[in-house]
C-alpha cells in the first residue's frame, strides 16, 4: 500500500511540475503594438472604479459599455455597505455615493410575530442606499471627467473576445465591438439622455490590448465560455422588486428585515418618498405576474408594519413596477485563457441578501490593480520584453484570482449563511438570542457583514458561537425569542430544565437538528468558496484546459435538456 500512495504522489508531482513548465510554452508570435493597455468590458459598477484603478497608475484604457450615457433601472445594487465606501474612499470616489444616498446606520430584523432587534454599525460607521442608475452615472460621470487622459469610454456592445494561439494555449489580446456608424459623445453626456439610436447603422470595430478585464456582471455570455465556472443546474430563489410611495420604515436611516412563512423582505429607503422593498421568494420558478401578485398580497403583506402594509399593497395591485431577479449560487472562479480576467459578479455570485456585491466589486478592482502596478509597461514593440510583461501580466491574473478570498469570502459566506438562517424559524430565534446578548455580538457580525472585517477566524467563531449558545438556550429552556414560555426563568427553573433535557424530546431534538444544520451548512458554504483544485494548478495550463472541457461537456450531457438548463452556459 505505502509503495502504491508513493508512486501516485510521485506521477501527480510529475504532472504538475511538466504541466507548469509547458503552460509557460508560446505556441504563436509574441504580439506587440497593442492599442491600449487594458480593455473594459461592462461600465456598470466595477467598470469604472477598475478603469480609475489603472488610469491613477498611468495606464491607457478602453472602456466599452453598451449603454453607456443611459441612466439603467435595476433592482440590484441598492444597498452599499461601509466597507464598499471606505473602498471608493482608496479611488477617491466616495463621493459618488454620498452625495446622492440615504444614509443607513445598520439593520432593524423583525420575526414572524413582529418582535424587532436594532442591529447598528459601529460608531461613525454607516452604509448608503439610492437608487441603481443614479450611482452608475456618477461612478461613469467621475471616470469621464476625471481620467480622460488616460480612459476612453465607448457607448458600443462588444461582439467577440478576440483570442489567438492553440486550443491548449489560447490567448485574448482584443475585443471586436459594435459602434454607430457616425458614434459622437453626446453634447452633455451624463445629465441629458443621448438621441434614440433605434434606426442607426452600426459598424464592427476591433481593439487590442494584452489584457482583457470583464465587467458584464453574472449574467455574462462570456463567463462559461472563459472561464473555470460551475454553473447551478437551477437557479436558487428569485427576488421580486417593489418601490413604495409614502412608506415608513419601522426605524428610519436603517434596512429592515422581515420573516414571513413564506419569504424573506428586505427594505430601505431610496430617497425622500420612496422605500424599496425586495421580498426573496425561496421558488426557482415563480408563476405569472397576476398569481404572484395574488401570493404577494396573501403571504407577503401581513408580516409589514402598517406604515408600510398599505403602500405595498396599493403598488401591488397596480402591478407597477415589479421587477424580478432570479438568484444562482456560482462560486468564485478562474480564467481559462491567459490575458483574461473577471471581477464583480463576472466572477462570483452571493446571495444578495446581504448587499455585499458591490463591496466585493469595489475590492476587486483594487486588488487587480495592485497585482499589476510592479508591471512598469504594459505595451512595447519589443518581442523580447513583450513575451516576459505577459507572462507577468498572467502572474498578476492568477495572484488576483487566488487571493481575492481575503476581501469576498467573509461577504460571500456570510450571505448564504444568513439566508439560511432567515429562511429557518429555529435558526431565527437562536440568532435573534445571540444579537440580543449586544456588545460584540452585535458589532463584530455587523463588521463582517459591512465589509469592514474580512477575517475568517473572526467568522468561524461568531458562527459556532451563534450554535454553541443555541444548545444552551435549548438546554435550559432559556431566551428571549427561542423560550416556549416568553417569561424570564430563574437560576432553578434553568437547572431543572438542564437536568431533565435528556429525557425531553422535543428539545434534545431541536438541539441535534441545530448542531446538524449548523455543520453541513458551513462545510457546504465552505466547499462552494474554498474548493478549486486552480488556486494549486495554474488554470490556463493543458491540464486546465482538459478539465474545463470535460466538465463542460458533462454538465451540458446532465442538465442540457429541453427542460433544464445549467445556470450560465
Amino acid at each position: 500500500m505505502i509503495y502504491f500512495l508513493f508512486a501516485l504522489a510521485f506521477i501527480l508531482a510529475t504532472i504538475y511540475y511538466v504541466n507548469k513548465a509547458i503552460s509557460k510554452f508560446q505556441c504563436c508570435p509574441t504580439r506587440i503594438n497593442h492599442d491600449y493597455d487594458a480593455i473594459i468590458v461592462g461600465g456598470s459598477i466595477a467598470g469604472p472604479t477598475i478603469a480609475k484603478a489603472l488610469s491613477d497608475q498611468g495606464r491607457k484604457v478602453l472602456l466599452i459599455e453598451r449603454k453607456l450615457f443611459t441612466k439603467s433601472n435595476r433592482i440590484v445594487g441598492e444597498l452599499l455597505q461601509p466597507g464598499g465606501i471606505s473602498a471608493l474612499k482608496i479611488l477617491g470616489m466616495d463621493q459618488c455615493a454620498t452625495s446622492i444616498g440615504m444614509p443607513c446606520k445598520g439593520y432593524v430584523v423583525a420575526d414572524t410575530k413582529g418582535r424587532q432587534l436594532e442591529l447598528s454599525f459601529r460608531n461613525g460607521v454607516q452604509g448608503v442606499s439610492f437608487h441603481f442608475g443614479d450611482f452608475v452615472h456618477n461612478l461613469r460621470e467621475f471616470t469621464y471627467k476625471n481620467c480622460q487622459e488616460n480612459v476612453t469610454m465607448i457607448e458600443g456592445t462588444v461582439k467577440t473576445i478576440l483570442t489567438e494561439g492553440h486550443t491548449c494555449y489560447e490567448r485574448a489580446y482584443g475585443v471586436e465591438y459594435t459602434v454607430v456608424e457616425d458614434y459622437h459623445e453626446p453634447e452633455d453626456p451624463f445629465h441629458v439622455d443621448p438621441p434614440n439610436s433605434g434606426n442607426a447603422s452600426y459598424v464592427t470595430k476591433t481593439a487590442t490590448a494584452p489584457l482583457i478585464i470583464m465587467c458584464d456582471g453574472g449574467m455574462s455570455m462570456w463567463r462559461g465560455r472563459y472561464q473555470h465556472f460551475t454553473p447551478a443546474a437551477e437557479y436558487h430563489s428569485n427576488f421580486i422588486g417593489i418601490i413604495l410611495k409614502g412608506a415608513k420604515l419601522p426605524i428610519e436611516r436603517n434596512g429592515t428585515i422581515f420573516s414571513s412563512k413564506e419569504a424573506i423582505i428586505l427594505s430601505y429607503r431610496l430617497d425622500p418618498n420612496e422605500v424599496r422593498v425586495l421580498v426573496i421568494a425561496n421558488y426557482t420558478r415563480l408563476p405569472r405576474l397576476s398569481k404572484l401578485c395574488e401570493w404577494l398580497l396573501k403571504e407577503v403583506a401581513p408580516s409589514l408594519p402598517e406604515g408600510m402594509r398599505e403602500a405595498f399593497i396599493c403598488a401591488v395591485t397596480k402591478q407597477s413596477n415589479i421587477q424580478i431577479v432570479p438568484v444562482a449560487a456560482c462560486p468564485p472562479t478562474f480564467p481559462s485563457i491567459k490575458g483574461y480576467v473577471g471581477i464583480g459578479d463576472h466572477n462570483d455570485q452571493r446571495n444578495p441578501l446581504t448587499g455585499g456585491g458591490m463591496t466585493c466589486a469595489f475590492h476587486d478592482a483594487i486588488c487587480l490593480a495592485n497585482k499589476l502596478k510592479d508591471i512598469p509597461q504594459m505595451r512595447t514593440n519589443n518581442l523580447m520584453h513583450a513575451a516576459i510583461i505577459q507572462n507577468r501580466i498572467q502572474d498578476a491574473i492568477w495572484g488576483y484570482s487566488r487571493h481575492r478570498y481575503h476581501h469576498s469570502s467573509c461577504i460571500n459566506i456570510l450571505s448564504w449563511a444568513l439566508y439560511m438562517v432567515f429562511s429557518t424559524e429555529l435558526l431565527r430565534e437562536v440568532c435573534f438570542d445571540y444579537f440580543k446578548r449586544g456588545g460584540d455580538c452585535v458589532t463584530v457580525p455587523m463588521d463582517l457583514l459591512g465589509g469592514l472585517n474580512s477575517s475568517l477566524l473572526t467568522l468561524i467563531y461568531h458562527y459556532f458561537s451563534v450554535m454553541l449558545h443555541g444548545v444552551n438556550l435549548l438546554l435550559t429552556g432559556d431566551g428571549t425569542f427561542l423560550s416556549r414560555t416568553h417569561k424570564p426563568l430563574s437560576r432553578y427553573q434553568k437547572l431543572k430544565n438542564a437536568l431533565t433535557f435528556f429525557i425531553s424530546f422535543s428539545r434534545l431534538y431541536e438541539a441535534t437538528y441545530l448542531m446538524i444544520i449548523f455543520i453541513i451548512a458551513v462545510v457546504q458554504i465552505g466547499m462552494r468558496e474554498f474548493y478549486s483544485p486552480w488556486r494549486l494548478i495554474d488554470p490556463v495550463s493543458v491540464v486546465g484546459k482538459i478539465c474545463k472541457d470535460i466538465k463542460t461537456h458533462a454538465y451540458k450531457f446532465l442538465f442540457g435538456s429541453k427542460y433544464s438548463k445549467p445556470v450560465g452556459f
